[in-house]
């Protein structure tokens, strides 16, 4: 394929944040309870934006933030997961427990994935970046997610890439200031191999009618060109 048909739609997020929505208590008193995730939606949109030179107006990512969602296959998320060039699940025992995480992630590894002419990915470098959200083993994922080369940060203090691991980026965030300089470095990192997937690779349309979606996660269907 040459560069001129890899084409994007300029409505169409770069990424798709998938997470599992955190549910309401019901002794709690009412509160976002993925308060942290929006703002790590929000601190990578940023870095994404600035490292892209987006123009106003368009979207660096996307995250579902309706509701008690996860019940209602809208049709904005259908477009963002038929749409996006890079899927980033936030992997954690509850992503691997919702049925919901499992459609999304299916609506992606549907699509065809084609390496740029002339672009150089390290091996295991795909368009989906599976990150360390609440740590859990490898053993514990199912097969489709162990594939994937799971997102590690380079380049950093030694202390921060092992404190990621530890922690997960949800740790990071709930330490507060003793976990703020590793947040802060692992996010800019995560920023910045989203660029590289976009570099790298072009993922093409297409929109998933929910009925096509199985309720496992799925391999089948993201073997690049």
């Amino acid at each position: 394929m040459s560069e001129e048909e890899f084409r994007v739609d300029p409505r169409a997020p770069v990424f798709f944040l998938s997470y599992a929505r955190a549910k309401q208590r019901p002794a709690e008193p009412p509160r976002d309870t993925n308060q942290k995730v929006f703002q790590l939606y929000v601190d990578l949109s940023d870095h994404v934006s600035e490292l892209l030179g987006l123009p106003a107006g368009s979207t660096a990512g996307f995250l579902d933030r309706v509701l008690d969602g996860g019940q209602v296959w809208a049709d904005d998320l259908a477009f963002a997961t038929g749409h996006c060039q890079v899927f980033i699940p936030l992997i954690s025992p509850q992503y691997l427990r919702s049925v919901w995480c499992a459609r999304e992630w299916n609506a992606f590894v549907r699509r065809r994935q084609v390496r740029r002419p002339d672009a150089r990915a390290t091996p295991g470098e795909r368009p989906i970046i599976p990150v360390n959200w609440s740590v859990m083993g490898r053993r514990h994922l199912p097969d489709a997610i162990r594939r994937r080369q799971m997102f590690s940060p380079t380049g950093l203090p030694p202390d921060i890439a092992p404190q990621y691991q530890q922690e997960g980026i949800y740790g990071l965030l709930s330490l507060g200031r003793n976990g703020k300089d590793a947040y802060d470095a692992v996010v800019w990192r995560l920023a910045q191999r989203v660029v590289r997937a976009v570099d790298t690779h072009w993922v093409e349309p297409y929109v998933s009618r929910i009925e096509e979606l199985g309720e496992g996660f799925e391999e089948a269907g993201d073997e690049l060109d």
